[in-house]
């Protein structure tokens, strides 16, 4: 999901009260005719039309704190929203301490989505949660179908802690899964590139020793020119070319090597 998906997806709202630094505005996109302001102790109190929103993470000179968060959650009426950008990878994410402000002031964890872009904006994670007096309907992840679960005061709190923390979970073990499946498909791709580089090898050594022995045939042929009568008769005649003033002594003397060892050879 993008970031500007949240609101939409949190429901109409009359007002939108950001508590941090004010700069979710454009990030957001908050919808023309909507209300944005950041929360004040003493401003006008919110109305079930109000969404809160702030991004929580680890860094304090970008992220809010939960603390910062909670008054701002205590005073939404019944109908009131609280939509969250979360700046942890999901196995970091300490959850209890966003659920614990959450569930103190009765809301429940609507929706916990993975948002897309994260290297852009830093925001892992968004929660969408709702001030209630008794239990919302419950709904999977990103799915339309609402699950009915009656509550009551006494035991509201704990069964928002509970639905909250099947939240959290289900979606730290949808991450691993996707983890998961992603090595599978890395370690895939990494068999398959090492069986090319091994045919490679494999090819790239062939090579290697057909030209070795291309080089040890050529050797040899040279070794055996080298050896024979004409190349070293050639040779005498060409070295008595380059020095026509020593040929007439350089020239026989070298037909006459050449001679005694033809000679030597056939004896």
């Amino acid at each position: 999901m993008l970031i500007h998906e949240l609101l939409p997806l949190a429901g109409p709202a009359t007002e939108v009260v950001e508590v941090g630094h004010g700069t979710l505005s454009d990030l957001l996109r908050v919808p023309d005719g909507v209300t944005h302001r950041r929360y004040a102790a003493d401003d006008t109190k919110p109305d079930a039309g109000t969404i809160v929103v702030g991004f929580l993470g680890p860094k304090p000179e970008v992220h809010a704190d939960a603390e910062a968060l909670a008054p701002a959650v205590r005073e939404l009426p019944v109908g009131g929203r609280v939509a969250l950008l979360l700046g942890w990878p999901i196995d970091e994410l300490p959850y209890h301490l966003v659920l614990s402000l959450l569930v103190d002031a009765n809301c429940q964890v609507l929706q916990v989505v993975p948002l897309d872009k994260v290297s852009r904006h830093g925001a892992h994670y968004a929660l969408i949660a709702a001030r209630v007096d008794r239990l919302a309907p419950l709904r999977a992840h990103l799915a339309d179908t609402p699950v009915d679960l009656p509550g009551d005061e006494p035991g509201l709190r704990t069964l928002l802690r509970l639905i909250g923390e099947y939240a959290f979970e289900s979606m730290a073990i949808r991450s691993a899964r996707r983890r998961l499946i992603d090595m599978r498909d890395k370690n895939a791709a990494q068999a398959q590139r090492i069986k090319q580089l091994e045919a490679q090898v494999t090819a790239g050594e062939r090579k290697l020793a057909e030209s070795e022995e291309r080089t040890a045939r050529v050797r040899a042929e040279v070794a055996r020119l080298r050896a024979s009568t004409t190349y070293q008769v050639g040779s005498a005649m060409i070295e008595g070319a380059r020095r026509p003033g020593r040929a007439i002594v350089t020239v026989p003397a070298g037909l006459v090597r050449v001679w005694r060892k033809r000679g030597g050879d056939n004896g």
